[in-house]
Parts: C-alpha cells; sequence; structure tokens
C-alpha cells in the first residue's frame, strides 16, 4: 500500500490517495474467487466443485467491486495508523476502475476529529449588569407562591368592571393586518390574566381596566424598537377584545400559619430564604449573561475545522431534545417546522447555527482544559453527584454504581472540567459592572 498524496480539506476532511500494487490485487481477487466457488451452483458441477476457470470467466465482474470493497478497506486501516489520523466516520471511497493485471487506484475522504486554534481567552472585556433584590421583590415572590391557594369568587351583575386586581379571563385577537371585512373570520384565542400585576409599560390589562363583561374594545398598541419581544419590536398593532369573566382574588393571610404549610419556619424565614433564592437566581443569571457574552468573544478569535457528520449528529440531538422540551414528537423536521409555524429551511439553518456554536463551545472549553492542565479533584467530583443525586431525589450511592456499570464516570468529569474551563475565563476577565437594572426587567430581558 502507498500513499500517492494526502490532502487537508476544509471541515475537518482529509483526502488521500492510495495505490494497491498489482501483487495484491491478484490475491484478492484469488481470494474472492475461491469465496464464490464455495457457494457458486453451476449446472453439471456439484456445489463447490465447478472449475476455478468456469468461475473466473462467469463471475468476473460481479467479483470486481468486492475486490475493490476488500482492499480499500484493509488498505484504509494501514493509511490511518500511517498517517495518524483520528476517523470520526465511516470514510467515503471512490475509484474509477478495478483491473485484476493492473495496481488499484483510489481516492478515500476520511473525516477525522475536529480541531481548534485557541486564540485569546484571559482579561477579555465584557460588561455585566447589576441588580439589587429589594423587600418588594421579595414580597411579589412570596405573593407568586400565595396566588397558587388563592381564593377567586366570580363577579356577577351588568355592573361588574375590570379593576386593579381582579383576576381576568378575556378573548383577543389581532386585527391589523386583516382586511375589515375578513375581521369576523378570525377566531378570537382566550387568555387569562391578573391585571395591574405586570409592571410592563405596554401589557394589555392596562386596556382592561373599566370594561365590562361582553363587551367588545379594540385597543392599540405601538410597541418601540427594542421592546423584549422581538416579533412585537417597532410595530403598533391593533387588537379585538371581549372580557368573559371577572373574578375577585383574595390571597390567603400572609402568616406563621401559611409559611409554616408551605415549609418555612415562620414569615421572617420566609421572607430571608425567598430573598436568597432570588439573590441566588440574579447572580446566576447574570454571570450566565457574562459568561456567553465571553465564550462568544474568544470564539471569534479561534479558528475551527469541524466534520460536518458531527454538526448533522448535534443538530438531530438539539432537534430531539427540543420535541421532547415541548412534548411532541414529529415525523420529520418539515412536519415539526410547520406545527410551530416556521419555514423548514430556516428552521434548519437555525438549527446549524446553534450546533456549530455547541461545538464551537466545547472544543475551545476543552483546549483551555488542556492548556491549564485542569484536574477534578475528588472532592469536587463528589460535590457534583452529591448535588445531582438530591435534584434527581436518589441516594448518591446509586448514581456512583450507575456511573460504573454504564462507564460514564469520565462523562460527568468532562462536564465539571467544561464548567471550570468556563469559570476560568469569567475569573480571569476584565467585567464592567453596569447601574443596577430591576428584577421584573432583568427576567423579562428588557435590559
Amino acid at each position: 500500500m502507498n500513499i500517492l498524496n494526502e490532502k487537508k480539506l476544509e471541515n475537518a476532511l482529509v483526502e488521500l490517495e492510495i495505490e494497491i500494487p498489482v501483487e495484491k490485487v491478484e490475491l484478492e481477487y484469488r481470494a474472492v474467487f475461491n469465496k464464490i466457488q464455495r457457494k457458486a451452483k453451476i449446472d453439471g458441477f456439484r456445489p463447490g466443485k465447478a472449475p476455478m476457470a468456469i468461475i473466473e470467466s462467469r463471475y468476473n465482474e460481479h467479483a470486481g467491486p468486492d475486490v475493490a470493497e476488500n482492499l480499500a478497506k484493509s488498505a484504509l486501516f494501514e493509511a490511518v495508523e500511517q498517517s495518524q489520523l483520528a476517523p470520526v466516520s465511516e470514510p467515503r471511497i471512490e475509484y474509477v476502475s478495478i483491473k485484476r493485471d493492473e495496481p488499484f487506484k483510489f481516492t478515500a475522504r476520511i473525516e477525522v476529529m475536529p480541531t481548534v486554534v485557541l486564540g485569546e481567552y484571559k482579561g477579555i472585556e465584557a460588561e455585566e449588569k447589576t441588580c439589587n433584590v429589594t423587600d418588594q421583590d421579595v414580597l411579589d415572590e412570596i405573593d407568586t407562591v400565595r396566588e397558587k391557594t388563592a381564593v377567586i369568587d366570580t363577579i356577577e351583575g351588568d355592573d361588574a368592571v375590570v379593576e386593579n386586581g381582579n383576576i381576568v379571563k378575556f378573548k383577543l385577537k389581532r386585527i391589523d393586518d386583516v382586511e375589515k371585512d375578513m375581521v369576523d373570520t378570525i377566531e378570537f384565542r382566550p387568555y387569562t390574566i391578573v391585571v395591574g400585576k405586570s409592571k410592563d409599560e405596554y401589557t394589555l390589562d392596562k386596556h382592561l381596566l373599566g370594561l365590562k363583561k361582553g363587551v367588545e374594545k379594540e385597543i392599540t398598541i405601538s410597541y418601540p424598537a427594542d421592546y423584549y419581544i422581538g416579533d412585537f419590536a417597532g410595530k403598533t398593532i391593533t387588537y379585538l377584545t371581549v372580557v368573559t369573566e371577572i373574578g375577585k382574588v383574595t390571597l390567603p393571610e400572609l402568616n406563621d400559619e401559611f409559611a409554616v404549610n408551605n415549609g418555612y419556619e415562620s414569615v421572617e424565614d420566609m421572607k430571608i430564604k425567598t430573598r436568597a433564592y432570588l439573590e441566588k437566581f440574579v447572580n446566576d443569571r447574570i454571570r450566565n449573561e457574562s459568561k456567553n457574552e465571553l465564550i462568544l468573544k474568544i470564539a471569534d478569535t479561534c479558528t475551527f475545522d469541524i466534520p460536518e457528520s458531527m454538526i448533522l449528529n448535534e443538530m438531530h440531538s438539539i432537534f430531539q431534545k427540543t420535541q421532547q422540551r415541548i412534548g411532541y414528537h414529529a415525523e420529520s423536521l418539515e412536519h415539526f417546522a410547520s406545527i410551530v409555524g416556521i419555514d423548514p429551511e430556516e428552521y434548519r439553518g437555525k438549527l446549524k447555527e446553534d450546533a456549530v456554536k455547541s461545538i464551537k463551545n466545547v472544543l475551545l472549553l476543552s483546549e483551555i482544559v488542556k492548556k491549564e492542565d485542569m484536574k477534578v479533584a475528588e472532592e469536587k467530583f463528589s460535590e457534583v453527584v452529591e448535588t445531582l443525586a438530591k435534584s434527581m431525589q436518589r441516594p448518591s450511592e446509586e448514581l456512583y454504581k450507575m456511573m460504573e456499570e454504564n462507564n460514564s464516570r469520565a462523562n460527568v468529569e468532562q462536564d465539571i472540567l467544561l464548567e471550570m474551563a468556563l469559570d476560568f475565563i469569567y475569573e480571569n476577565a476584565k467585567i464592567k459592572k453596569l447601574k443596577p437594572v430591576a428584577l421584573d426587567d432583568l427576567v423579562k430581558n428588557r435590559v
């Protein structure tokens, strides 16, 4: 076997041009003909007893593809070792022809492990939001717990109107994007909202105030260009709405009994722990946003070579997870796209974009792990397993046993290392703190 040419192509693809000497070609033809002879059924001869000359004459064309495949597989194994390649998928083999009395030449395209040339990853600049949790934020969060056991009384009577604090059921449809004579053909959609709870300047519930049940009202809202819901940004939209039910909400009293019933020692304990929860949420949210910004900046300075098969596999993985998340399994990507109302090619492009981003992130973080010689301490590993066991409500011993049986400890350690690399980037970044923002704005990505 001789490697006549080795060429590196895009997308982690290596092309090898290989030649196999005529002596090996002859030996493989003989081996294939011998195999055919043992199974061939030819009139006038017992199975396996037909003369080789007849076998070779009758099955010459049939033998060629088998000979080529056998020779290519054998030669590729040797060539991959010689060139020190690490294939990630089945090679694609091409050849013009194979003849018994000539050397066999073929071309193999082999996808190899992805590579990354790491750019600068220390001292990267990023801006970071800040958010101070207020006493009102804590009370608002506690109110969401109170609402779960609230008493709702339907307000009857023709004089009942929507007031702040009411829970209102209403129907809504958009009418600015259809002809007037087609408005009646558009179906209403049902919604429920607690009026006055939202702090959003452009919320619908402000337009429901004072409405009586059964009365239609046109609502026009002009959304700013930077509105946090992209589909509405910069648009003026007109809706037609009808209130169908008005309810009075009576929240349970916030006292120690209520707190104990919800797993706290007292109201004060509930407030302390709710604040701690919100502050952790804020800190995690802000840090994750900063980390995402940092890793995007680093990725822009790196050079990646990623095999197409890896991108396709990641696209499939993301697609499957998306279906699991929404609880719907589509027959195909096209079917799924039609269900959610988007163009299939647009969705495929988004999947590929997300897949490439995900692979790049893993590659550059893995490279940082190598550069910084990171290792997972046993204490850290145990801490992660304990946290995982708690979230799964299973004994940690059971998880250790599962990892041993499935040989999956290395996968868990890899996830820990990637997180360590991300923390390393953040800790070595130049972070500029911005002015504090309100919790509600942070949650709704309005900043």
